[in-house]
């Protein structure tokens, strides 16, 4: 071996091995590799005549969204348990949902969580109308979550938005047009494509939140809310988002068959036709026979 190789070979020699010192010191200073954080949690709780809340709890981690938290709410939705009216979708603050949990998807295949087609469709087929109460970040399947549901109560933070452009992701068909038909074309466009965040009070000049309740009210109001609803017929309330489902193209069902339903003889149609002619009778001059 030559001189200058000679010398060639210690230089590299004594390179490579500062540099194994310096990504040691810079691993010891950086810590153990993140390890694998807990799937959110879901709690289920029957609350009262007839509602049924489903609750996320991991507001330390803004409640993101993994696979199994996902298939667990689904799995919830589908089958809630009998005399269930209304379902309630909240979440532990500051965050309802964060989006979908990055930390699982870079542990596994990316494709079969964020932004899958199949995400929510329990929610978006389920014949139980679903309220949210939506509070700070409500962002991409968090988002997701919360148009799957039929009414949406917020608190005045709250921030909607799908980082679709930021991420470099394709969003899935089903996702946008959950967004398109709430948020309209050109506003979703600016979502998607330009990173446009909506403010709560946009969301709710745009009829997409019903009403806008203070962040320690929220879960009382949205309570409130759903357990009027349940005292509600049944068969119209089912039959009725039915059909919005089949008009949004969501799903596809025998609208005439859910209509004539409603007009059986001893349902609540029937019912509150009775109490009404009742009530006409015992008024003052009572009802006219011709």
């Amino acid at each position: 071996m030559s001189r200058l190789s000679r010398t060639i070979v210690l230089t590299r020699a004594r390179l490579d091995n500062r540099w194994r010192h310096s990504t040691k010191w810079l691993r010891a200073r950086r810590g153990p590799r993140l390890a694998v954080p807990p799937a959110t949690p879901v709690i289920a709780e029957k609350v009262i005549d007839g509602v049924f809340e489903i609750r996320l709890e991991a507001g330390n981690r803004r409640n993101v969204l993994g696979r199994t938290t996902i298939d667990r709410i689904e799995e919830l939705v589908a089958s809630p348990p009998p005399g269930t009216r209304v379902i309630l979708i909240t979440g532990d603050p500051p965050d309802f949902c964060a989006g979908y949990d990055l930390v699982e998807a870079s542990r596994s295949p990316a494709h079969e969580l964020i932004a899958h087609e199949g995400n929510f469709v329990a929610l978006r087929t389920s014949t139980v109308p679903i309220v949210a109460a939506l509070m700070g970040n409500v962002i991409g399947g968090g988002l997701e979550l919360a148009l799957s549901a039929d009414i949406r109560l917020a608190s005045p933070e709250t921030r909607l938005a799908v980082p679709a452009a930021k991420l470099g992701l394709v969003y899935s068909e089903a996702g946008i047009r959950l967004v398109r038909d709430a948020f309209g074309e050109s506003l979703a466009r600016a979502m998607f494509l330009g990173g446009r965040d909506v403010t709560g009070e946009t969301a709710l000049a745009l009829g997409l939140i019903t009403e806008m309740v203070s962040r320690d009210q929220l879960r009382t109001r949205a309570l409130e809310y759903a357990t009027k609803m349940a005292a509600s017929s049944f068969v119209a309330a089912t039959g009725n988002r039915q059909i919005l489902d089949a008009v949004a193209g969501r799903v596809d069902v025998d609208a005439s068959e859910l209509r004539l339903r409603s007009f059986e003889p001893h349902g609540d149609l029937a019912q509150s036709i009775a109490n009404f002619v009742k009530r006409r009778a015992q008024a003052p001059g009572g009802l006219v026979e011709k």
